[in-house]
């Protein structure tokens, strides 16, 4: 039998015998099933268990007026507490405010061995093919999508048909691949030449939105330095990620640590807007940072620009059980709304950790917060691990050695 026809309690025997697993290992995969084995079994090939992450949420999100808290996951704690840390920061000097592009997901279909008169042909027929593309897919017209560009691209020996897809409110892919190949299938039936592929394309260049923020010199200061100073320093930075490319990678990691968490959370695909992003940020040659700093009129401002693709239906998002929970707990609408809440997310968490460089480093939240994972790392349950974690961050010695020589002590070992 081959394994993707075993049920989950076969593949687990199977690994029990190829001693892959301990028979505790192997009760630890039964009892975690988190999600019910037919809808896990739905989403993944050899499914044997469901990998837990810490899900947690954001505070004082405040975007284009409205409050939000943002469910997150992710394992690392200083994520959530830095956005919910900014957006106060933000929510106090007035909130959040974004500008959405339009909602387009992009197909290529790509052709080979056309001659000249099947290129001329190709163009001829522009409106007719544009017509049976948005015929390929009746449900997406009846939702208000559908498609809204054609275009023919050379390159060489190959021509690209770039279709321009309204997807609404899903992310798209699977609407944007069938409406893709059926209509390869069209065009195929018109010339002699070969069809190579029909795909979406994930570049994102149709679903670009825009994050503002001011804030007010005083929610920047700290115990030994005024806001303004603080403001001049994040702008300072700003600049040296703009010719620095290996600060400007590190910068926009720590922006799409928010935004992935929150992808994670609402069953969105993180690893298409990871593509995304980074190749709109290589637009002009040179990869640059999502976000900017300036100052005026005696306040910090803040700018986001890049594409956030996703979807608020379909696939995962739908069928994830607290994917739907999270989409409740945000009162999302819309993509476009979920669109807004994201990039205010990762606006917040560059905030968050460029006052923190530009202050008093990185590594005093960051290893403060981590304290309570070292503890548990290092074998405290319960009340132990607060205890564990207030002498490590009294100590500043954040290794799991100190830490579990501080539970040894604390157990009269």
């Amino acid at each position: 039998m081959k394994i993707y026809e075993m049920t989950n309690e076969e593949r687990i025997k199977l690994l029990l015998d190829g001693g892959y697993l301990t028979a505790e290992q192997a009760e630890s995969l039964r009892s975690r099933q988190t999600i019910s084995t037919d809808l896990a079994n739905s989403l993944s090939e050899n499914q044997i268990g469901s990998f837990s992450l810490p899900y947690g949420f954001a505070t004082d999100f405040l975007v284009n007026g409205v409050d939000y808290l943002v469910p997150m996951v992710i394992e690392e704690p200083s994520v959530i507490a830095a956005a919910s840390n900014a957006a106060k920061r933000v929510k106090n000097s007035g909130g959040f405010k974004t500008f959405s592009s339009s909602k387009v997901v992009y197909g290529q279909i790509v052709l080979e061995n056309l001659s000249s008169a099947d290129i001329e042909l190709l163009e001829s027929k522009d409106s007719e093919i544009f017509e049976f593309a948005k015929e390929a897919h009746p449900s997406l017209i009846k939702r208000g999508g559908g498609i809204v560009s054609l275009k023919f691209n050379h390159y060489d020996k190959f021509l690209e048909l770039e279709l321009g897809i309204d997807t609404v409110d899903a992310m798209g892919a699977n609407m944007v691949n069938t409406i893709l190949e059926k209509t390869a299938h069209k065009v195929s039936e018109l010339v002699n030449g070969d069809v190579l592929c029909s795909i979406l394309s994930n570049s994102g260049l149709g679903q670009v939105v825009t994050v503002e923020a001011e804030i007010n010199f005083s929610q920047l200061a700290t115990k030994t330095m005024s806001g303004d100073e603080v403001a001049q320093r994040i702008v300072k930075l700003s600049k040296f990620s703009q010719v620095s490319v290996k600060r400007v990678v590190t910068h926009n990691k720590g922006i799409m640590n928010g935004i992935d968490a929150v992808y994670l959370a609402t069953g969105n695909d993180f690893r298409a807007e990871e593509a995304a992003a980074h190749s709109f940020a290589f637009e002009s040659g040179q990869y640059q940072p999502f976000s900017e700093w300036y100052i005026k009129d005696d306040k910090l401002i803040g700018t986001l620009k890049m594409p956030i693709e996703l979807g608020s239906v379909g696939g995962a998002i739908s069928a994830l059980p607290m994917a739907q929970l999270s989409l409740a707990i945000m009162k999302i609408k819309d993509s476009t709304q979920l669109q807004s809440v994201v990039g205010a997310v990762g606006l917040a968490n560059n905030l968050s950790a460029m006052r923190a460089l530009v202050t008093t480093g990185i590594q005093a939240g960051h290893m403060g917060l981590q304290s309570k994972s070292l503890a548990v790392s290092a074998g405290a349950t319960g009340k132990e691990i607060d205890q564990v974690a207030k002498i490590l961050n009294q100590t500043k010695n954040y290794t799991i050695k100190n830490a579990q020589n501080i539970l040894m002590q604390l157990r009269g070992k």
